[in-house]
């Protein structure tokens, strides 16, 4: 972060809050954190298939957060520019990288779940509950740039949609709509392409090696590139995942109702990468 920045105590949210009684078991809310676990089963692998989701959501709602920080910096970076490409970027690549690294976490907390042996202890009790449901993610994707490619993945080939996506729908349907308003010019690829058109070039490839030679253009562009990558490896690896998974219970369809091969590699198939041209020249 910019060494012109200072930072001063803030008063407590709650002011009749006694801080001598604040330990790290309340502050931290330990306990009540271990009770959001509630195991439907006497499965000890639903335990950790539970806290490995858990994990992932938290890192998903700090990533959330950031997201909205780096959108904003961006934007100020690029509304800075005058009569360069883009004004510093030192902002934007400070909460851009940690969200790399929380995205790290998630990429090496999710594969946990490939040690799980005793699945099918608890697969045909815990309903239609599927990752096609975490609202967080699709938040994040949708503060990404990606298209509405889950739409129906759900459908049987008799075209109707499984429970979880008709749940999910009628659950945050209209908090999705208002999410791809609120995001529809101000999202990283939208502004990857207010990059690229800001720059001289007869292609899109010679536009980004342009930009490579900009200070400020270049740190982004590193940062766009190893989010997208981290994007695609999530997605692999809950292919991988659902694979390992099903083949230990014989089952070719997924707890949401997919037919998860062709479902879960729609994001490389119709959406990835999210910045064109970048894996050509980094």
């Amino acid at each position: 972060m910019s060494e012109s920045y200072t930072f001063q105590p803030l008063p407590l949210i709650n002011s009749s809050l006694d801080i001598s009684e604040n330990h790290y078991w309340n502050y931290h809310n330990i306990e009540e954190l271990i009770s959001c676990k509630k195991p439907l089963t006497a499965s000890l692998d639903e335990d950790l298939f539970i806290a490995v989701h858990q994990m992932c959501e938290l890192a998903f709602h700090q990533m959330i957060i950031d997201m909205e920080r780096v959108l904003k910096t961006l934007a100020q970076a690029l509304q800075d520019a005058t009569d360069q490409i883009i004004g510093n970027t030192a902002e934007v690549c400070y909460f851009f990288r940690r969200i790399l690294r929380l995205y790290e976490v998630v990429n090496t907390t999710m594969p946990i779940l490939a040690t799980m042996r005793a699945f099918a202890e608890f697969r045909t009790s815990i309903g239609p509950t599927s990752g096609f449901q975490s609202f967080q993610f699709r938040h994040l994707e949708i503060m990404s740039g990606v298209c509405k490619y889950w739409d129906g993945g759900t459908k049987n080939s008799e075209g109707k949609l499984h429970i979880a996506e008709i749940e999910f729908n009628q659950r945050y349907g209209e908090q999705v709509a208002q999410w791809f308003e609120l995001y529809r010019q101000h999202n990283l690829t939208y502004y990857y392409q207010i990059l690229i058109n800001r720059v001289a070039g007869n292609s899109q490839a010679e536009c980004l090696v342009n930009l490579q030679t900009n200070t400020n253009a270049s740190a982004i562009l590193q940062c766009f590139s190893a989010y997208d990558n981290l994007q695609r490896r999530f997605h692999k690896s809950h292919l991988g995942l659902a694979i390992t998974q099903l083949k230990i219970v014989g089952a070719d369809i997924g707890t949401g109702g997919t037919s998860f091969r062709d479902y879960l590699a729609k994001y490389d198939r119709e959406e990835a990468p999210l910045f064109p041209g970048l894996e050509d020249i980094l």
